[in-house]
Formats: C-alpha cells, structure tokens, sequence
C-alpha cells in the first residue's frame, strides 16, 4: 500500500510540472549559438505560457539555407507553438529553391512536448513515465 502511496505522490508531480505550461528554445541565429548542431542552452528554454508566447504543448524549428558565388549563410529560429504541419521532423521535408542564381533551402517542423525543439533528443510524456513506474512496481 505505501509503494501505491508513493507511485502516486511521484506521478502527481509529474503532473503538476506539465501543467505550469510548455517549455520551448526560443532562440535565432546566423550561423551561431542557436545553429542546427544545437546541444540546448538553458538561457534559451523559455515557458510558453508566458504573455507574448503560443502554448499549445508545441514547439517548433524552422532553417533556412541560400547559397550565392560560393558563400553559404544558415538561420535557425527555435520558437513556441505549433507553427508548421510537419510533425515528423524529417529532414527530407525541405523545399528547394533556385532564384537568380541563390540556391536556397528550408526546413521547418513543430514537435509535442517539453524542449522537443532542441537537437534529436527525445521526450516523454508524463503520462509514459507514471506507466512504466507503475508497471515494474506492480
């Protein structure tokens, strides 16, 4: 009974932390500390249910790419909410453009779940965490 107490106590926290709202990277650069091999700053999480911010327990991550006589320039911008319908964040979900001469290239997708936006990390639910602890405990 008192491990049934506790299991439940722990997935009650679980809840409440989910419940204070969607946290994001809401970050942009050029070729710089918010770039594609991101590792995830924590000066850039940001609760998306602040004022100003989307919190539908989505983030999302747009790329883009030009390249122009040899020189090649990326932006990344990491934001709150559900901006995109590509759910899969499948890097073959690019569109390809070519205008005078600039090659261009973007990458966008939205993700479900706490700081999902960063790199190819992956998150859980708090729901799945509170199954498997009460799967190996009972």
């Amino acid at each position: 009974m008192r491990v049934l107490i506790v299991a439940a106590v722990l997935c009650g926290m679980l809840g409440v932390s989910y419940a204070a709202g969607t946290k994001c990277y809401v970050c942009a650069s050029v070729d710089g500390d918010c770039a594609d091999e991101y590792t995830g700053d924590s000066s850039h999480e940001q609760d998306c249910s602040e004022v100003g911010y989307t919190d539908d327990g989505s983030c999302s991550k747009l790329k883009a790419s030009a390249k122009a006589g040899g020189v090649q320039a990326s932006t990344v911008t990491r934001s709150c909410g559900k901006l995109y319908d590509n759910t899969k964040c499948e890097q073959k979900d690019r569109v390809k453009a070519t205008l005078l001469g600039i090659k261009s290239e973007t990458w966008s997708c939205s993700c479900e779940g706490d700081l999902c936006n960063g790199g190819s990390q992956l998150t859980y639910s708090a729901a799945l965490v509170c199954a498997i602890i009460m799967k190996f405990l009972f």
